[in-house]
């Protein structure tokens, strides 16, 4: 073997001991990661902070919600106050509805537009 071909193969020796020991090192982490997945990822400090933070949405979003129903149950109070002392009242619907049918007469030609909708929806 010539120095070259030594050199060579040294080289070739050293990066592939690289890559294996790169991809051992992936693969431990991957499996080091597997292990820890149940942990809480989250600290008790943080996750305190933001439970309190929910806590404090949940209260402000119920009080907003009751300052709206408070505010629906006067505009319907005053509504039915306002229907009772005699402003106008709503009609009953009619019970029958009246069709008329408007055919054309046999003796009448058609206009020109039917014909030209006529021609456009045959297109």
């Amino acid at each position: 073997m010539s120095v070259q071909e030594m050199i060579v193969a040294l080289v070739g020796t050293i990066a592939g001991v690289g890559l294996v020991g790169y991809l051992a090192g992936k693969i431990f982490g991957l499996i080091r990661a597997w292990i820890n997945r149940n942990s809480n990822s989250i600290p008790e400090e943080q996750f305190d902070r933001l439970a309190q933070a929910f806590i404090k949405y949940k209260k402000d979003t119920e009080r907003r919600l009751q300052h709206l129903e408070a505010i629906v149950a006067e505009d319907e109070g005053s509504s039915t106050e306002r229907s009772q002392s005699g402003s106008k009242e709503i009609e009953a619907p009619k019970q029958e509805i009246e069709i008329e049918d408007r055919e054309p007469e046999e003796g009448q030609s058609q206009s020109g537009e039917d014909n030209n909708l006529r021609n456009m929806l045959r297109e």
